[in-house]
C-alpha cells in the first residue's frame, strides 16, 4: 500500500475545531497553510508514551487507540463531521496513541492554536451586552483561553494534600508497607485514627490502646481501604479549608462528588470486580480540578462570567486539571484515568468494564 502525501486541510475541517470554528474563512486559509493533514495506517502509531512534544493532537476521521502506561486501552472514534478536539493534551503524554486502520490527523502547536483561539473570540460578529459597553482595548476574556494559557505555561498553582496523607503516601508507596511506622504517624491524627477504627469497629475496646487499635484496624481493613479512607479524609480536609466565599461556590460541586463516591460504593459492592473502597475514592476526586478552576477565576475579577460561561470552563477543563492535581497527590493512575476519561459518555474501550465505566454509571444514577 503506497502511503499518502500531506496535504493542507480545508477550511471546513478546521471549523470542527470548536475553539476555533468560528475565525473568518481568510484566517483558517492562513492558519491551513501552516499546518498537514496527514494519513495514518493501521498500527502506525502517532503519539508516543512520554512524549513532551508541543502540539496537539487532533483526529480527523478513523479511529486510534489510547494505550495508558499499565496496558488498559480505550478507543476514540471520529466521523467525518464529527467536531474536533484534542487527544491526550498531558505531558509527558500519559498514552500511547496508534491508528486503527486508516486515519487521518493533524498535529497543531500549541502556542499557535492559543493564539488562533484568542483571535476567533474578537473575531465573533454578534453582538452582545459586553460588546457594546465594554472596553474595545480590553484583554481577551474568553474564560477557556485563560485556563488554557495557564496549563500551557504552567501558572496553575496546585495545592498539595495535608501532611497526614503526604506521610502516609510514603508509606503506601515504599518498598515494604511498615504497620509500626504507619500507626506512629496515624497517632498524630486522631480525627483519621477515629474514622479507622469507627470503620473497622474497634473504637470502643477498652482492651486495646490507641497503637494495637491502629494495628487492628489496618489488619482487618487492609491497607488498600485504609489508603482510601486517609485520602478520602484528606481531600474533604482541603475542601473544609476553603474560604468562605471559594466554598460557597464549590459547596454544591463537593456535595455531588459525595453523592457520586456513595453510588459508584453502591454500585461497586453489586459487582465483585470493583473495589468498593477504590469505587467510593474515585466518585469523589474524579472532578476534583474544579477546586482550582473556581480559584483562578476568583483570582481574576476582571474575567466578566455568567453560569453559563463557568459551567462550560469546568466541563471543558476539569479533565486535565483534574488529572495534573490527581498525579501531584502521586493517586492511583487507575483514579486518574477515571478523571481524565469520566467525561465522555461515547467512551468506548476494550475488554470488561473499568472503573471508569462505574463512576460515568453513578454519575448517571445521581442525574436520574
Amino acid at each position: 500500500m503506497t502511503s499518502v502525501e500531506p496535504s493542507t486541510p480545508s477550511v471546513e475541517t478546521l471549523r470542527r475545531i470548536e475553539t476555533i470554528g468560528g475565525l473568518s474563512e481568510g484566517h483558517l486559509i492562513l492558519l491551513g497553510q501552516q499546518l498537514q493533514l496527514r494519513h495514518a495506517k493501521s498500527g502506525e502509531v502517532l503519539l508516543e508514551l512520554d512524549s513532551t512534544e508541543n502540539s496537539s493532537l487532533y483526529i480527523v476521521e478513523g479511529e486510534v487507540t489510547l494505550r495508558s502506561r499499565d496496558g488498559s486501552a480505550s478507543f476514540k472514534r471520529v466521523g467525518a463531521d464529527d467536531e474536533l478536539g484534542p487527544l491526550a493534551q498531558l505531558r509527558p503524554s500519559i498514552y500511547r496513541i496508534t491508528a486503527n486502520g486508516p486515519v487521518r490527523y493533524m498535529k497543531i502547536d500549541r502556542q499557535t492554536l492559543i493564539d488562533y483561539a484568542a483571535l476567533s473570540e474578537s473575531d465573533l460578529e454578534d453582538i452582545s451586552v459586553h460588546t457594546l459597553f465594554g472596553d474595545d482595548d480590553a484583554e481577551d476574556n474568553s474564560v477557556i483561553n485563560h485556563l488554557y494559557r495557564n496549563l500551557m505555561n504552567n501558572s496553575i498553582k496546585l495545592p498539595s494534600l495535608p501532611s497526614v496523607a503526604e506521610r502516609f503516601l510514603g508509606i503506601y508507596r515504599g518498598d515494604a508497607t511498615d504497620v509500626d511506622a504507619l500507626e506512629h504517624i496515624l497517632t498524630a491524627y486522631p480525627d483519621v485514627t477515629r474514622k479507622l477504627c469507627n470503620i473497622a469497629r474497634c473504637a470502643e475496646r477498652g482492651d486495646l490502646s490507641p497503637l494495637q487499635k491502629i494495628g487492628f484496624a489496618v489488619d482487618r481493613l487492609g491497607w488498600q481501604a485504609v489508603y482510601c479512607v486517609v485520602m478520602a479524609y484528606a481531600v474533604g480536609k482541603l475542601v473544609n479549608r476553603l474560604p468562605a466565599e471559594h466554598m460557597q461556590r464549590v459547596r454544591s460541586f463537593w456535595e455531588h462528588s459525595i453523592n457520586i463516591a456513595a453510588i459508584s460504593r453502591i454500585l461497586a459492592r453489586k459487582r465483585k470486580a470493583f473495589s468498593p473502597d477504590l469505587a467510593m475514592l474515585a466518585g469523589l476526586v474524579h472532578g476534583i480540578g474544579v477546586l482550582i478552576i473556581d480559584d483562578r477565576l476568583l483570582e481574576h475579577h476582571h474575567l466578566k462570567l455568567d453560569h453559563l460561561e463557568i459551567d462550560h470552563a469546568i466541563q471543558a477543563m476539569r479533565p486535565e486539571i483534574s488529572s495534573l492535581l490527581l498525579r501531584k497527590w502521586d493517586l492511583d493512575d487507575e483514579l486518574i484515568q477515571v478523571a481524565e476519561e469520566c467525561g465522555d459518555w461515547s467512551r468506548d474501550h476494550a475488554g470488561p468494564a473499568d472503573m471508569c465505566d462505574l463512576v460515568l454509571a453513578a454519575n448517571y444514577y445521581a442525574l436520574l
